[in-house]
């Protein structure tokens, strides 16, 4: 589904995401629940760009189908988690486990009411995003749920160029830097109940629990 290869494929799946998960119809004999929706928030910083969204899990009591974007459910229902993005130094996508060859070391979701230890998020190989699902109860706190996820890209070694310069009058062939080496760098994706804070969504975007039907 979901190819990442540039900056600017991040910003247009972002654009995109609502058409492409739109909420799904149900018929009129069905009952359905209303749900606040949100694109997702691209952020980071110079080491790597991440977008962050949540979707309504499948057999979430209330809704028919699965995987629109949604910001409010209700105790009960399953928030799926989904993370995407670009390692800035290389512009590859942000990969993971359980592949071998991924360039994050770690994505873990912290501060989530009720769920310990912090849950991992693993690469979806299909779909090309981390996700994780998180299945509340009629036990799980109502209200805004300030989540954050900690985006841990692995080391990198230093990839090096043969460059053609002018020294005392001759060309010579010189070996340069052309990708400078990192060890482990990581971002946290914090949602906030504030407006305009950097790496968050609005208030109006939040997350958010709201007691089952009755």
């Amino acid at each position: 589904m979901r190819k990442l290869l540039t900056h600017a494929a991040v910003g247009a799946m972002v654009l995109g995401s609502v058409a492409l998960f739109g909420a799904t119809g149900a018929s009129a004999s069905t009952t359905t629940t209303t749900v606040a929706t949100a694109s997702p928030f691209l952020s980071g910083n110079r080491f790597m760009s991440v977008a962050v969204d949540t979707v309504m899990g499948a057999g979430s009591p209330g809704v028919t189908g699965a995987c629109f974007l949604a910001s409010t459910f209700i105790q009960g229902q399953t928030v799926v988690f989904r993370v995407w993005g670009i390692d800035n130094n290389t512009g590859a996508p942000l990969t993971g486990l359980p592949l071998t060859t991924g360039n994050v070391q770690s994505m873990v979701i912290s501060d989530l009411p009720g769920v310990s230890p912090n849950p991992v998020m693993l690469f979806n190989t299909r779909d090309g995003y981390f996700t994780y699902g998180w299945k509340t109860t009629t036990a799980t706190p109502t209200g805004v749920v300030p989540f954050k996820v900690t985006v841990t890209l692995a080391r990198t070694k230093a990839t090096y160029k043969i460059v053609r310069v002018r020294i005392a009058g001759k060309m010579v062939r010189v070996k340069v830097v052309a990708r400078a080496a990192h060890g482990p760098v990581s971002f946290t994706y914090s949602e906030t109940a504030t407006v305009g804070g950097f790496g968050s969504l609005p208030a109006t975007s939040q997350l958010s629990i709201n007691a089952a039907v009755a």
